[in-house]
């Protein structure tokens, strides 16, 4: 075994029609265009983030994404500036508006008294 871990079988094969040996590259991964995205602007959060209900491949996301200007062109920052949320999560989240609200105004009324 060679000192990078991998098999020397792996790294050179030898073709059957002829002796010589050949050096494979391993195949390249191509990312999978999704099926079916249908996006549905919903508001800005800010100038930089946007809410959208996403439709992806039959599933529905609530989607909170960051963007950036470049060249005049609105472009989505990479896929960690963000968060989405199945619709499952959603209406979860949504159930705990009461203790989230309540929560804010403990922590407004701390803020207030410091």
């Amino acid at each position: 075994m060679s000192s990078s871990g991998k098999r020397k079988d792996e790294e050179v094969r030898v073709s059957d029609d002829d002796d010589e040996s050949e050096t494979h590259a391993p195949p390249k991964k191509v990312a999978k265009p999704a099926d079916e995205i249908e996006d549905i602007f919903i508001c800005n959060l800010d100038k930089n983030r946007r809410v959208f209900v996403r439709n992806c491949n039959g599933r529905i996301w609530i989607a909170i994404r960051q963007f950036f200007v470049k060249d005049g062109i609105t472009l989505p920052c990479h896929s960690k500036h963000g968060i989405s949320l199945s619709l499952e999560q959603w209406n979860d989240l949504r159930n705990h508006e009461e203790d989230i609200d309540k929560a804010l105004s403990d922590l407004s009324e701390v803020e207030k008294l410091v």
